[in-house]
Parts: C-alpha cells; sequence; structure tokens
C-alpha cells in the first residue's frame, strides 16, 4: 500500500480509513528504516514537532526515547487510536494537538529542535512548497521530510531547498521499503476494498491474503545555520 497513492475526500477518508492504517503498520515493517534514521539524529529532550502524526507511529518512539513530541493530527479517529496506544504504554511526554498544519500556530513561541513530516505534506491544502515554507518560518533546528516517491507523484526537492537560505542541506537519501498489507482474510481484503475505492491485487501466502507491495521513499535533512 502507497500512502501518497490512496484518494483521500477529506478528514471523513481519514477517519474512516484509522482503523486500517493501524493494522497496516502493526502487521508491516514500512517504518522500520525510517525510525532507524530519526533514533540517529534525534537527541533525548529534544522538542519536537510530528506534522501528520496518524497514530504515533513515530511520535511514540520519539517519546520512548525521551523526546517531548507535539504530535499533530486533524483526523479524530487517529487521534482516539494514539490516545488508547499512550494509555497502554503510561507514555506522558506526547502532546496530541488536533489541527491542521495549515492552521496551526506556534504557541507560546516554542522552539523546536525538530520538526518532522512523513507522508503527510502532500495532503497540505497548497501543497509541498506552502507546508514546508511554514516548515521553515517556525525555525527549528533540524527538520526532516520523509515522503514517498513514485511514478504518481513527483516533487521538486531543489524547489522545497529554494523556498529557505537559513538552514543547510545536509543529506538526501533513497531507499526502498516494504509498504504490503497483510489481512486476517478475504472479509478484510474486501472491506479494504470498500473504503479506498480501489480494487488490489492478493496473493495468499500460508493461507493468508496479502498485498505484496514496494514502495520508495526519501530521507531528507536540514540543519538551521549557526
Amino acid at each position: 500500500m502507497n500512502i501518497t497513492t490512496l484518494k483521500p475526500g477529506g478528514f471523513t477518508f481519514w477517519d474512516r480509513f484509522a482503523p486500517w492504517y493501524e493494522k497496516w503498520l502493526t502487521r508491516g515493517e514500512y517504518h522500520k528504516l525510517i525510525l532507524r534514521e530519526l533514533r540517529c539524529m534525534i537527541e533525548k529532550e529534544w522538542s519536537v514537532l510530528d506534522i501528520g502524526a496518524g497514530t504515533g507511529v513515530l511520535s511514540i518512539p520519539m517519546a520512548s526515547f525521551g523526546c517531548n513530541v507535539t504530535a499533530l493530527e486533524p483526523s479524530s479517529e487517529m487521534i482516539t487510536i494514539f490516545r488508547s496506544k499512550l494509555g497502554l504504554l503510561s507514555i506522558s511526554n506526547i502532546d496530541i494537538q488536533k489541527d491542521k498544519w495549515e492552521e496551526f500556530r506556534n504557541q507560546g513561541s516554542q522552539n523546536y529542535d525538530l520538526i518532522v513530516a512523513c507522508n503527510s505534506l502532500h495532503l497540505i491544502h497548497g501543497g509541498f512548497i506552502s507546508a514546508m515554507t511554514k516548515v521553515f518560518k517556525f525555525r527549528p533546528l533540524n527538520v526532516c521530510l520523509i515522503t514517498e516517491i513514485n511514478n504518481n507523484y513527483f516533487i521538486d526537492f531543489k524547489e522545497i531547498d529554494s523556498v529557505q537560505n537559513e538552514y543547510n542541506f545536509l543529506f538526501i537519501k533513497a531507499c526502498s521499503v516494504d509498504s504490503s498489507f497483510c489481512f486476517k482474510d478475504m472479509n478484510e481484503v474486501n472491506e479494504f476494498q470498500d473504503i479506498t475505492g480501489s480494487k488490489i491485487d492478493i496473493q495468499m501466502k500460508r493461507d493468508t491474503p496479502v498485498q505484496i507491495d514496494k514502495t520508495d521513499i526519501a530521507i531528507l535533512c536540514w540543519e538551521r545555520k549557526s
């Protein structure tokens, strides 16, 4: 399953899709490499803003490491799942805020050590350029953008970098990740197809239906100039 190829019709879609998103996360390894990269970057006590946090796939590991995380997520159902996980894990250093990035205001001129956005900015009104311009205006010490790159979605990374002059561009890493979706049974497959409005190719592995898929992602990082 490729996140950027989904055709959401607004927040209603993400509310309905939230349980399926969580199943996809917990049954797969899509974010394994992303989390490894973030772990090499972050430091304990960092203040982190996670844009489009979903059900906490990045926020929870960063908080567990010792960061103080503000998780920005506009979908009510994503937040419901997120909060239930926090309750089970007894994590208290995450502040979930139900808001869109376009409307989010920096309360009290919060200084972030890192702003991270993973597969979320393509959904922002105005697109990547508008979203990243606002990211840089918040003047965090570090910026990390993670996004899928595929034939259906073109991103001009040079144009993104050109909207700022206060940051050193550190690196871009392109890699392939397993984005397969393991379903419990064919009933789940049918329900998933109804939610997404698309037909998916299924293969049977040990009597389990699987949508076998891979996608390319790019991880980009900037550091504010001293």
